[in-house]
């Protein structure tokens, strides 16, 4: 007998960063004043350094403090965020290209307006992470814990969570295609018709319905 698949979201086409010798990152003889470009960075306290508008390319960062690190219109490619700290985490409008998030904990990530490509975040805790009016596309988020994501206005292609517990998920006027929850535990959904685009299971569907039935209108004796 043939087993014909039935039909499933396409997935997010991520780029393994390959790991690589780096240099060690030396504050006397590594400047920040033009960002950061094939170091690597273990333990070093970036808290509330300006990085605005500069690039980060090539780099790995391992149990870094980045809190208050301004990373606004910033570049960042084929990097690596290992073990980082930051309650606050400023990266607005900032672009993101090829970029591993692995084992962080971040408090406050504010990402709106970004512009994200081929981006993994793995086994990473983030309390709100705001990327209103994003533009993402192929974003793998596995194994992580997210209070908010919030989604509102932003633009989404091929998003996957995969084991993720998510408390409130805002897609309030979302553009969203290939988006796959089915491997997500989501508490709250804000903005029901931006689910549009969404992939999710039968039990998730259920759980679902009387937010959906309210958003419809609709009464349920």
């Amino acid at each position: 007998m043939i087993v014909v698949p039935g039909p499933s979201p396409k997935p997010p086409r991520t780029t393994t960063v390959a790991g690589r010798a780096l240099p060690a990152y030396e504050p006397g003889r590594h400047g920040l004043d033009d960002g950061l470009e094939s170091v690597e960075l273990v333990g070093v306290d970036l808290s509330d350094v300006d990085l605005d508008g500069r690039s980060i390319s090539g780099c790995v960062l391992r149990r870094c403090a980045l809190d208050g690190v301004d990373l606004g219109r910033a570049r960042v490619a084929e990097t690596v965020l290992e073990g980082c700290d930051a309650a606050h985490l400023p990266v607005a409008r900032s672009s993101w290209r090829d970029v591993v998030v692995d084992g962080c904990r971040l408090g406050s990530v504010e990402a709106y307006e970004t512009e994200w490509r081929s981006v993994r975040l793995a086994t990473t805790k983030v309390d709100y992470l705001n990327a209103r009016a994003a533009t993402w596309r192929d974003v793998d988020l596995v194994g992580c814990r997210i209070g908010e994501l919030d989604l509102t206005d932003a633009r989404v292609e091929r998003l996957r969570l995969d084991g993720c517990t998510v408390g409130t998920l805002v897609v309030g006027h979302a553009r969203l295609s290939d988006v796959d929850l089915r491997g997500a535990r989501v508490e709250v959904v804000e903005g029901l018709s931006g689910l549009r685009g969404t992939w999710v299971t039968s039990e998730q569907l259920t759980l679902l319905a009387p937010s959906l039935a309210a958003a419809l209108g609709i009464t349920v004796t």
